[in-house]
């Protein structure tokens, strides 16, 4: 049951991801907008070139050993390939001005480049302790580029909120930063589970550690689904809402 429980989330979250990345590289070809390619093939390369058959090595002993290492190998750069389109799209979309933030994402990315020549694998590969530092640097990188995407968007939000009780911003624009918010925040628990299990000393194929990853992706899933595909009842929900509090 625990088990159904893990995939479920897993194939939730992979879905939504590589429709989401899908739908934004068609969005991209036809404005050429750089933040719309660029997120798009974030979400693609790192969810079918990454995410998913990482999983499936690690949850299963069908290949042999050589041929498990040569796909670890490749997954984490198509992860790390993720990370640094988050980064960039974090950037242009957010502080395409600023300077502080391109050294931030420029030191980001060095890190995920220089953690992959010096450790290509997972952290149950690590033999040692310099394998295993490398791929912390790795997992703490990667978590900072989502985690500093889902801050960007939770600070807009918080400035159009602002502007919708004045009846300045439009409510389903400012909810879709909220919706990214949420999601880039569960990618965030997905992307970093491995390292906080290793950090609080939790086996990370415990029950309760199987359905907090699950959830993660659940949540994950369902408001990055809403932010590019909200439905009517949904969008009829946040515009009753701020039209009440406007009212108010």
């Amino acid at each position: 049951m625990i088990e159904i429980l893990g995939i479920v989330g897993l194939l939730a979250f992979a879905a939504t991801s590589i429709t989401i990345g899908f739908r934004l590289l068609l969005l991209g070809r036809r404005t050429r907008g750089v933040p719309e390619l660029t997120i798009g093939s974030g979400f693609v390369v790192g969810c079918l070139f990454g995410y998913i058959p990482e999983t499936i090595v690690l949850s299963t002993d069908l290949l042999p050993a050589e041929v498990e290492s040569l796909i670890l190998s490749v997954t984490q750069v198509a992860i790390r390939l993720a990370a640094v389109s988050i980064l960039v799209f974090t950037t242009l979309v957010f502080r395409a001005e600023s300077a502080w933030a391109k050294r931030f994402a420029g030191v980001i990315g060095l890190v995920l480049i220089v953690s992959w020549f010096e450790f290509r694998f997972t952290r149950v590969f690590a033999s040692n302790s310099r394998d295993l530092f490398w791929y912390d640097c790795f997992a703490f990188a990667r978590s900072i580029a989502i985690a500093w995407g889902a801050t960007e968007s939770f600070a807009y939000y918080a400035r159009l909120r602002r502007r919708l009780r004045l009846g300045l911003a439009d409510p389903l624009v400012a909810n879709r930063f909220l919706l990214w918010g949420v999601g880039m925040t569960s990618m965030t628990a997905l992307m970093a589970s491995t390292l906080l299990a290793s950090v609080l000393g939790v086996d990370p194929a415990s029950a309760s550690w199987v359905l907090f990853e699950s959830f993660a992706g659940l949540v994950g899933a369902s408001t990055l689904w809403l932010t590019f595909f909200p439905t009517r009842a949904y969008r009829r929900f946040v515009e009753s809402r701020a039209a009440g509090a406007a009212a108010g």
